[in-house]
């Protein structure tokens, strides 16, 4: 498995265990998939050019490994969901990179009542 070393942790972390980073100003909030929080200070931006992460919002960026649903109506909005069921909005400006981002990873349904594509992470290749 793959690791990096994060500011203030003695020992690397496995890559495979962040669920997602939220970004507070210069720190970042590293959310485990066991539930632990950590605070490190490194921002975003760090983690975008050293993780093959997604970057779904100014302030988050998501592990697609643990994308259980992905949803947009095209060139407007969209969210993911999480493994966790945590649903992070995905920013208009992000969505296209998303899109291309998880539709790589997930084959889309369509749902016929709403008219929106959705992207559950059952369906992966």
């Amino acid at each position: 498995m793959q690791t990096i070393n994060l500011t203030g942790h003695p020992h690397p972390i496995q890559i495979d265990s962040i669920l997602w980073l939220e970004g507070e100003a210069s720190y970042t909030r590293v959310h485990y998939q066991n539930g632990a929080v950590a605070i490190v200070t490194q921002p975003l931006q760090w983690f975008e050019h050293h993780l093959n992460f997604v970057r779904v919002h100014r302030s988050a960026i998501i592990n697609p490994l643990y994308v259980q649903e992905f949803e947009h109506k095209s060139g407007r909005s969209g969210w993911v969901r999480l493994v966790n069921d945590l649903v992070i909005p995905v920013s208009r400006n992000r969505l296209e990179y998303t899109v291309s981002m998880l539709t790589n990873r997930l084959k889309p349904s369509f749902d016929a009542e709403s008219g929106n594509s959705v992207h559950p992470t059952t369906n992966l290749d």
